[in-house]
């Protein structure tokens, strides 16, 4: 009623109407003065009351929310540009590695949430029950029979439009990011200039263009992989996870740490048994190049699926032997079982398990004509590892703001948006600060045996933090989108895929892309096969 009366009061006055106790016109003022004169005549209440109303609304729960994520999110973009634009190489190199991996890994699990989600609800099957842990198991089936189906389409073996040729030709194409024809072919009749695989043409302008010999095709293959493989890897990580989760919640195996740990091992050994049936795939008839980056790729994933899968379950599992109850697979524990002291713990653990990674690349290095089964084992170990700390970082985080929560030094819930986003702007901080100091170091041990190898699994950690903690928000976004539709589960699914859907071409495009330059710029000038090109040939003007 009162903003009935207040818009009427807006139109009932009219701008030249004159004021009965004075006899002058009515000076509107401003607008704030306008309405606050035209409040009180229509209402004759006390302005004072209208204002705590608006700033209740204003400064409540749901304007803190809103006002959090716009100044986490911008703060988190304009780090992320710093770093990717930062005067080194190495550091904007490590920047788009975090940022890369980061985006994969939250996608990833992001969407593979919301696919659990309105399976279970779907489904409607009861948690922790043994009809959940079957079914967990076939769906990570799924997801690992997906994997290879796409690893498959992208190493060109399934619908390849690619020729067998065109793996072994190199084509001249632009080589200039400010352009619109970056990675058109150019015509080898208009290059003036060559030498060491670089070269220098001419547009019909008579303007010069940089170019570069690339294997285009090669490279489109390496794309697919290096894109929507490591996306279903990653989802198929997940599923795993998931998978080895509901196997912990069985009434054996919930007993004890020690029986929970013997979960894992068998669980593992599942995953193990399930690639080496790949290793038996036949693909006659179909280009030896090609079968080759199949295989290859098979084992990236493999590392990949072993190695998060298992840290994750092992996380889990000294979880619970600290904490002495189970957590779910989002990592939420009871608040009565956590405290400051356990989140310590945990994260000592976690880095107690990279320093033992870091000592494993020390002391453990590769050998000439070393066999592929010991390669795997010990980059598998390197790896999981190394994430396991990511994972118990994660939980003493998680457990640390639940403790600060709990005794009121925070007053919010552990899972409300501020908190979150609060949580997730700090980790990202100090994930991306701890660029500069890496970078420091690797420029001391820059031919220290083994070096490099370490700062990847650092790398690989690094993202994992980042884009783990960014996931809850994101999922409780499209939760409250979704709450007040008829259809909500199914909505929720809707909006998770579609930003996932957005997010993964433009991390193929903008992202990934720049990682990979990067990587393939460093093994060049390791490698120095630019030498091996052309060398000085200077062209006849094209006309």
């Amino acid at each position: 009623m009162l903003h009935v009366v207040r818009v009427l009061a807006v139109f009932l006055v009219p701008a030249g109407a004159n004021n009965e106790a004075t006899g002058r016109p009515f000076d509107h003022g401003t607008h704030e003065q306008m309405w606050d004169r035209q409040l009180q005549v229509a209402t004759g209440q006390d302005k004072e009351n209208e204002k705590r109303e608006v700033e209740r609304e204003e400064f409540g729960h749901e304007g803190q929310g809103v006002a959090y994520t716009l100044l986490g999110i911008s703060a988190f973009a304009m780090m992320t540009v710093y770093l990717v634009h930062w005067n080194d190489d190495d550091v904007r190199r490590y920047a788009w590695e975090v940022l890369s991996i980061a985006i994969s890994t939250f996608t990833s699990l992001f969407g593979f949430r919301n696919i659990q989600t309105w399976l279970s609800y779907m489904l409607e099957l009861e948690a922790d029950s043994g009809a959940t842990c079957v079914l967990a198991y076939l769906l990570f089936l799924i997801w690992f029979g997906l994997l290879h189906a796409v690893i498959g389409f992208s190493a060109g073996l399934l619908c390849s439009n690619i020729d067998e040729s065109e793996l072994e030709f190199e084509d001249w194409v632009v080589e200039d990011s400010l352009l619109t024809a970056d990675k058109e072919l150019v015509d080898p009749d208009r290059i003036v200039f060559k030498r060491w695989g670089r070269a220098i043409a001419t547009d019909y302008d008579g303007f010069p263009i940089f170019c570069r010999h690339r294997n285009l095709a090669m490279e489109l293959i390496e794309g697919r992989l290096r894109s929507w493989a490591v996306f279903m890897s990653h989802m198929t990580a997940f599923a795993a996870s998931n998978a080895g989760v509901k196997l912990l919640h069985l009434p054996f195996f919930r007993d004890n740490a020690a029986c929970s740990l013997l979960a894992v091992v068998l669980h593992l050994l599942l995953e193990f048994l399930l690639f080496r049936t790949v290793e038996i795939l036949s693909c006659r008839g179909k280009p030896d190049k090609m079968v080759d980056v199949f295989f290859d790729a098979c084992d990236d994933v493999e590392l990949d699926v072993l190695g998060l899968s298992a840290s994750y379950l092992l996380s889990f599992v000294f979880a619970f032997a600290i904490t002495g109850s189970q957590s779910n697979f989002e990592f939420y524990q009871r608040p009565s079982t956590i405290s400051l002291t356990t989140a310590f713990e945990i994260f000592v653990i976690g880095l107690a398990f990279l320093a033992l990674s870091t000592a494993l690349v020390v002391m453990w290095k590769g050998r000439p004509n070393e066999p592929m089964w010991r390669t795997k084992v010990r980059e598998l170990l390197q790896s999981a590892l190394a994430l396991v700390f990511s994972w118990c970082t994660l939980h003493a985080i998680r457990w640390t703001t639940v403790d600060l929560c709990k005794k009121h030094v925070i007053s919010l819930l552990p899972a409300s948006l501020v908190v979150l986003i609060c949580c997730a702007l700090t980790t990202s901080t100090v994930a991306f600060a701890v660029i500069l100091p890496l970078d420091k170091i690797q420029d001391c041990v820059r031919h220290a045996g083994g070096s490099g190898r370490i700062f990847k699994q650092v790398i690989i950690a690094l993202g994992v933090i980042v884009g783990v903690s960014w996931e809850p928000i994101f999922d409780m976004a499209v939760k409250v989108a979704a709450h007040e539709h008829a259809w909500p589960e199914q909505t929720r699914l809707i909006l998770s895929m579609a930003l996932v859907f957005i997010l993964l071409p433009a991390w193929r495009r903008f992202v990934l892309s720049k990682q990979l330059g990067y990587a393939a710029l460093r093994t060049e000038r390791r490698s120095k096969t630019f030498l091996l090109k052309d060398q000085d040939v200077v062209m006849a003007e094209p006309r």
